[in-house]
């Protein structure tokens, strides 16, 4: 997987976990180990709800209706929140990005 690149993204980006990654729920929690950097993420309830939204491509915004639907939060918070979850894992080359 490749760092170098910075991603940015709306609402229309597509996301889609990349399938090399090995994940575990803990409780609430769900942890990530990335095999080719040796590394483990760990993320709570909500990082664990939008992991289960990416295992197939969908955009940013279908990821904030889903969870709108689900949580008490609202859009602008959502999707600002969400946007920053999935541009950290796009830079950590957790998730294919289109």
């Amino acid at each position: 997987m490749c760092m170098d690149k910075r991603y940015f993204m709306n609402r229309s980006t597509l996301v889609k976990r990349h399938p090399s990654l090995l994940s575990s729920s803990v409780d609430d929690d769900l942890v990530l180990f990335s095999a080719e950097q040796g590394m483990y993420y760990g993320t709570q309830a909500v990082g664990r709800r939008i992991w289960t939204l990416i295992e197939d491509e969908v955009s940013v915004a279908e990821v904030c209706d889903k969870l709108l639907d689900e949580f008490s939060v609202d859009r602008v918070t959502c999707e600002r929140e969400v946007l920053q979850f999935v541009e950290q894992l796009a830079n950590e080359g957790m998730v294919t990005v289109r």
